[in-house]
């Protein structure tokens, strides 16, 4: 009994370890890469004028994507692809990892409506397995690092340490496959230990801007009325998404495996509609910041058309090579629909945000929990019962047949 005490102590104690070198690996990743965009996006077009600069940086990164793509391939893996080759295969190849970084970081700097935690979790659990074959004096404990990687990587990417124990055994049917004792203790101990690291390095070193936060929810009584259509509008856009989920997957098998030419396509038209419609390029984090400060001085008919615009960015770079996750942009896209909502029916805006994103991020997702708990990142506890309802809700919205 002593012998088996001991051997979980280890085991917790490996997990807080390696949260802890995950946490200073991503806090890297994300420092460099917005210092590069500074650098590429702010500070070469505030010294030099360029006609063209948006396109001409897009195509560039483009030429190096299909560079890359070509001579190795659809590269970085998503999310889904990680963890489905990590529970098929017990291990995920890390022979290329510190390359695979690169690959995650071009889009991302380059202006990809993406996110990182797609790449960032490949490297992760590429790491994990890299350790366990070199590292056999953690015995049989090392197998289970990459499962520890992946929820840590999630939960300090998006800040949220619940979100990244929980989406990974959330189903898309809303059932959960929990760990046992032992293995959630370590998670939640890599976790903390990984987004503490994070956080610190962030406070003394500079980190990204990230995901403003949201104020409390004032609303009238009539308002709550109008959660419904906001909902059904939200639900909507997310089977928007879908249907350019499905077409730019059908381009791209049509062009087969010219990957060059999908990279640069991407690019041209990334360039030209960054061009017109700049606060649909990247991520969403500091976007969704520029929005909630000028909203109001957008047209109604621009509120509901810049979603749109980015949901079919996010699946056009994604298909077409500029791959990354997808979360942080359709985050965006639920925001920026929720402002057009508030100015549409004259309702409070964090309370349609709160609605919107909940719902267009469920329609993707089909996890409502782990929906919620991302969301946390950006609006305070008390918002916690309008997002849980407008997820449910969503979640529980038939998909129609085509769109599966």
């Amino acid at each position: 009994m002593k012998t088996k005490n001991n051997n979980r102590i280890v085991f917790i104690m490996l997990g807080a370890a390696a949260g802890a070198v995950i946490g200073g690996i991503i806090w890297a990743f994300m420092r460099v890469m917005h210092l590069l965009i500074e650098l590429l996006w702010d500070y070469i077009p505030g010294v030099a004028h360029i006609p063209g600069y948006t396109v001409l940086m897009c195509l560039l990164g483009g030429i190096v994507i299909g560079i890359i793509q070509k001579k190795y391939g659809p590269c970085p893996d998503d999310l889904h692809q990680v963890m489905a080759k990590y529970k098929r295969d017990g291990r995920y190849p890390y022979h290329n990892v510190w390359f695979m970084l690169i690959a995650a970081l071009m889009p991302l700097i380059f202006g990809g409506a993406i996110g990182p935690e797609a790449g960032l979790t490949g490297v992760i659990v590429g790491l994990c397995c890299w350790a366990g074959d070199n590292f056999k004096f953690a015995g049989r404990y090392m197998s289970e690092l990459p499962e520890i990687g992946i929820s840590t990587t999630l939960g300090i990417v998006f800040r949220s340490p619940l979100f990244g124990f929980i989406e990974p055994i959330e189903n898309d049917d809303d059932e959960f496959v929990l760990p046992k004792a032992s293995k959630t203790t370590a998670i939640f101990c890599a976790v903390l230990a990984g987004f503490g690291i994070f956080m610190l390095l962030s406070k003394f070193l500079g980190s990204g801007a990230g995901m403003p936060r949201f104020e409390k929810v004032s609303i009238e009584r009539g308002e709550l009325l109008f959660a419904v259509p906001v909902l059904a509008i939200s639900v909507v856009l997310g089977y928007v998404y879908m249907i350019f989920d499905k077409l730019t997957q059908a381009a791209a098998e049509k062009l087969g495996k010219r990957y060059f030419i999908m990279a640069v396509i991407a690019a041209l038209v990334l360039g030209i509609i960054g061009t017109v419609f700049p606060i649909a390029m990247f991520s969403g984090e500091e976007e969704i910041q520029k929005l909630a400060e000028t909203y109001t001085q957008y047209p109604l008919y621009l509120l509901f058309i810049i979603p749109v615009i980015k949901v079919f960015l996010i699946n056009m770079c994604i298909r077409f090579g500029w791959r990354g996750g997808s979360f942080f942009p359709s985050i965006f896209a639920g925001v920026c629909l929720g402002y057009a909502c508030s100015a549409a029916f004259d309702i409070d805006p964090v309370f349609a945000v709160s609605i919107s994103s909940a719902a267009v991020m469920t329609t993707i997702m089909r996890k409502p929990l782990a929906v919620a708990l991302l969301l946390l990142l950006c609006f305070p506890v008390s918002n916690l019962i309008y997002i849980l309802a407008a997820a449910f809700l969503a979640s529980i919205t038939p998909v129609p047949k085509i769109l599966k």
